[in-house]
């Protein structure tokens, strides 16, 4: 009887990481769940165990197969330096388990993969930060954005964040009034200029925690609130439009992803912007979600 291969796909995010493990074409994959894994929050050492954790779960559950194909999208690892980097420490604490293919790449590649399964279109991801991926007609890929909160991130958790407490800054100053003051003293128990000054500064507040406050204001109608949300999905449908223009042909479709994208308001707000940017292109949903485009790519990668 032949060995059966097993074949590996992770989803390394933010707030969790997601494997799905198939050992047989027609058989029901495995679906597992571990830890946060961002290779630049958590490090590369954190971030290899939680993969290397979660494989060898997968592989515990096939006592019967051999490993043939990993592949990693990784949170975080968006350049060949780093990704190289973080495949040879996961291919260290997986010595014993050798030969093995083994891909680590960028969770927007993954997501682009499973969105439109391997064909061509734009895939926006709008979470914590931002990034677009694109696939051509002729195969090639091409990003943008993922430059992170201080270079970029329009449109992101971070970015909605970052404004909405500049807007409470302002409105404290005398500037226009804002829901946006009551709701973060409300949630957060910040409610005068020192008070919010020493938690962003001194403590280390998490500022994209101020995103749903900023939707929730816009959804109430707050005028500065909508203002900041138009803004900045105004601005990551202008890199969906430079994306598309400096890239060979690509099918006029995009898929949204991300966080932000579960609130109503931003997702049409975000469509709105989209449409108007590029007119004639359409919105669809991913065909599947991001672990499941991970899992094609350790397929391909030992079928072809």
């Amino acid at each position: 009887m032949p060995q059966r291969h097993l074949y590996i796909g992770l989803d390394a995010g933010g707030t969790k990481t997601a494997l799905l493990a198939r050992a047989g074409r027609h058989e029901t994959p495995v679906s597992l769940k571990g830890p946060a894994a961002n290779l630049q929050r958590q490090g590369e050492d954190t971030t290899a165990q939680v993969l290397v954790a979660l494989v060898r779960q997968a592989v515990d559950r096939y006592p019967d197969a051999v490993l043939a194909g990993v592949c990693a999208g990784v949170a975080g690892a968006g350049y060949p330096v780093d990704q190289q980097s973080l495949a040879a420490r996961v291919r260290g604490l997986l010595h014993d388990l050798e030969p093995f293919h083994l891909a680590v790449t960028h969770d927007g590649a993954i997501a682009l993969e499973a969105a439109f399964e391997g064909g061509s279109g734009v895939m926006i991801i709008a979470g914590t930060g931002s990034i677009l991926f694109a696939r051509t007609r002729t195969g090639d890929t091409a990003r943008a954005g993922g430059w992170g909160y201080l270079l970029g991130d329009e449109g992101s958790g971070h970015a909605l964040g970052i404004h909405g407490l500049r807007a409470v800054a302002h409105a404290y100053d005398g500037g226009p009034p804002t829901r946006l003051q009551a709701l973060l003293a409300d949630r957060h128990g910040l409610d005068t200029p020192g008070a919010t000054i020493h938690s962003v500064y001194r403590e280390g507040w998490p500022v994209h925690q101020m995103a749903p406050l900023v939707l929730e204001a816009a959804e109430e109608g707050d005028a500065v609130a909508r203002r900041i949300v138009a803004d900045q999905t105004q601005a990551l449908a202008r890199q969906a439009v430079w994306l598309a223009g400096r890239s060979d042909p690509i099918e006029t479709r995009l898929a949204l992803l991300g966080g932000l994208t579960r609130s109503a308001y931003y997702k049409k707000a975000l469509s709105d912007a989209l449409t108007a940017a590029l007119p004639g292109w359409r919105i669809q949903e991913p065909l599947h979600p991001p672990v499941v485009g991970a899992l094609r790519l350790a397929v391909a990668a030992t079928s072809s």
